[in-house]
């Protein structure tokens, strides 16, 4: 035990004796293009403990300890080569110098350690740190990586629109003036669709349509801040690892399910595991730059110069349209290490101004109203950024010490960040929404001309990636189209019967109806062109057909108008079954354009059946009328071209009628294409 004892004691004081050698880094590059020869050897130099001075022929052992990349020998150097295909032995020059080498291998980062043991057989050593850089896979890998990320996050976000378009149209539509109400309707939707760029378009295109006041819309934008920052927190659980699984899963769903449904929830899950593959991608490519200190330099004074920060963040955002890859990627960025926690906020609250962009783009040739409502997202995130940058200027203040309690994990603080910032902003918000709708007002003030005439079509394009609301958009269009018709198709009517009306303003309605079905035509076929449901796909032949025919319908009103050159005074003053089935057919008719515009408005289907049920009687109208028409030759006196004039209006409400029947019939049908042209 004694001997033990002694044994231990002497080890111990070997350990805690200190070298006779003193070992120094000298400058070297650290870093350099991989399969290529690093730019300086690595120099070492060796002195006395004691005296200070160079140490001369001493062995100094070079070896790789991590990463990869091979050792050469440096001219002017003894070098003693070992077994080890890592290591070298290099002695030291008159001054005390060793130097070897390096041909740096794959990108990664690589550690040197350079020892020299003394007599004792006590070591010195120190390591270079290094990084071997390939800047073109590093560029390739963070934009395939980036591009992965938002083929994911459009893949996820469209399809989800599709699963919950209809409920994403009835919560927005379904709001009050409560803004309460309106904000968690847009953390809601947001929540669902994943994209508050989304939320915001379709907030600015309900505007725009006058579906939606101002305040309204600014109560939806700040729930759709809140509801942005679901995606930071699921990048944040580090799911990543389940990319490839959910991209499998997805794929399986998408490609071999039956169901419509299944097959967009499939690509929902196939786009969330795009998203995580893209983060890995651009994380794992990362995590070497830290090595390099002139890449940690950068970082370092590019994130902690705010404005700069803040600046880079909005740049970025504008640029990829999506705040979610840009918070996605900070996120990367702290998790590497490249940044640290304040410029990550930094850069965060730029990419909340950022994403107002996509806002302002949408109400670019939009009414006065959906550029206020624009406005009011941008200055929302803008107000919100200025006064949580102050906050995080002081490193060891309380809301910067209050984010790094939430977590000990660099992605999890960042996350966490974006939704202090988004909740606490909408919190301060919420009792200066009045004041904030009417700080829009003066900054985009409304003109005199702001109102829209009846004719006008507000058909917003920023609308066409969400299918479900372009075409509520056309069926609320496709009515105000249809009222016009009708009513133009009406006083035509009375025109022929009694002179009544004008005849230019009657032909102007005509007009401004071809008008109409020429828009609404081109904004329908856009809509091909978009990710359309099988619903959707099959819906969309329906309107097109029921545009067609509310346009054939105004047609008639040129034919009456143009007969009415054939007679002369009221026609209803006359006696005789053809004036009286004139003016049942013009009672039919309107009859039957009230009711089509009625159903068009509340798909009223006891309204389209009352269409069908008015075209019979219609038929039956022309049918009797072309019975007596020969009748009314012989006994009243009618005169021949009188008495085709009115025939032939008549003949011109049937044919309208024929139309109107079509477009109760697709209702009816549920607007769904069938395979046949509606009223075969």
């Amino acid at each position: 035990m004694v001997r033990v004892f002694f044994i231990l004691v002497l080890l111990s004081s070997i350990s805690m004796a200190q070298s006779e050698l003193n070992i120094k880094l000298l400058n070297y590059t650290d870093y350099g293009n991989s399969g290529e020869e690093l730019g300086t050897p690595l120099t070492v130099e060796i002195t006395s403990s004691e005296s200070g001075d160079p140490v001369v022929g001493y062995q100094v052992h070079f070896s790789i300890s991590g990463g990869h990349g091979e050792l050469v020998p440096s001219e002017g150097y003894y070098t003693i080569e070992e077994d080890s295909a890592d290591g070298l032995v290099v002695q030291t020059d008159e001054n005390g110098v060793a130097s070897v080498k390096l041909q740096l291998g794959k990108m990664g980062e690589i550690t040197v350690s350079a020892t020299a043991t003394d007599s004792r057989g006590i070591p010195a050593s120190v390591s270079f740190s290094l990084v071997s850089l390939d800047i073109r896979a590093i560029v390739f890998q963070i934009i395939g990586g980036l591009a992965v990320f938002l083929l994911g996050m459009q893949m996820m976000s469209t399809n989800l629109q599709q699963v919950a378009g209809n409920r994403m149209k009835s919560i927005l539509r379904k709001l009050t003036a409560n803004r309460f109400m309106a904000i968690t309707a847009g953390a809601l939707v947001t929540a669902l669709v994943q994209s508050s760029s989304a939320t915001t378009v379709i907030t600015v295109g309900f505007v725009n349509s006058a579906l939606m006041t101002l305040q309204q819309a600014v109560g939806v934008v700040l729930g759709a801040n809140i509801g942005t920052t679901i995606t930071g927190q699921l990048i944040a659980f580090k799911i990543t690892t389940y990319a490839f699984p959910m991209i499998a899963i997805g794929f399986i769903l998408s490609a071999f399910s039956k169901n419509t449904k299944r097959q967009m929830w499939g690509k929902v899950i196939m786009g969330l595991g795009l998203l995580f593959l893209g983060m890995t991608t651009m994380s794992g490519i990362m995590k070497p730059l830290r090595g390099s200190t002139p890449v940690r330099e950068f970082f370092t004074t590019f994130s902690s110069n705010p404005i700069l920060a803040i600046l880079a963040g909005t740049l970025v955002t504008v640029f990829v349209q999506s705040s979610s890859a840009t918070v996605g990627l900070t996120m990367t960025l702290a998790g590497s290490g490249l940044i640290g926690l304040q410029g990550a906020i930094f850069l965060v609250l730029g990419d909340n101004i950022g994403t107002t962009i996509t806002a302002q783009l949408a109400a670019l040739g939009s009414n006065r109203a959906a550029k206020q409502a624009a406005m009011a997202h941008t200055l929302i995130n803008v107000f919100g950024a200025v006064y949580f940058a102050l906050l995080a200027l002081d490193e060891n203040g309380f809301f910067m010490k209050l984010v790094r309690r939430t977590s000990s994990d660099a992605m999890r603080q960042v996350a966490n960040a974006h939704t202090m910032f988004n909740v606490v902003n909408v919190l301060l918000f919420i009792p200066l929404v009045p004041a904030l709708t009417k700080l829009c007002r003066i900054i985009v003030p409304s003109g005199p001309d702001e109102d829209p005439v009846e004719s006008d079509l507000i058909l917003d394009s920023n609308l066409l990636a969400t299918p479900v609301l372009a075409l509520d958009s056309i069926d609320r269009e496709m009515t105000k189209m249809a009222s016009i018709s009708g009513k133009g198709v009406t006083q035509a009517a009375e025109h022929f019967l009694s002179g009544k009306h004008s005849a230019k303003k009657i032909m102007n309605m005509e007009d401004r109806v071809d008008d109409m079905q020429r828009d609404l035509t081109v904004y329908a076929s856009q809509l091909f062109k978009e990710n359309l449901s099988y619903d959707q796909s099959l819906t969309l032949p329906v309107v097109l057909h029921t545009i067609n025919d509310i346009e054939r319908v105004s047609d008639h009103a040129v034919n009456m108008v143009e007969a009415r050159h054939r007679v002369e005074g009221n026609i209803l003053d006359s006696e005789g079954p053809l004036t009286t089935a004139a003016g049942e057919a013009y009672q039919v008719l309107r009859g039957m354009t009230e009711q089509v515009v009625a159903a068009l408005e509340t798909h009223d289907l006891k309204a389209a059946q009352k269409v069908l049920i008015l075209e019979g009687r219609m038929n039956q109208i022309e049918k009797e009328a072309r019975d007596n028409y020969g009748k009314s030759l012989a006994t009243y006196g009618v005169s021949n071209l009188t008495g085709l004039a009115i025939l032939d209006f008549i003949n011109y409400c049937e044919r309208a009628g024929d139309h109107l029947k079509n477009i109760a019939q697709s209702i009816l049908g549920g607007g769904i294409w069938h395979g046949q042209e509606p009223g075969e």
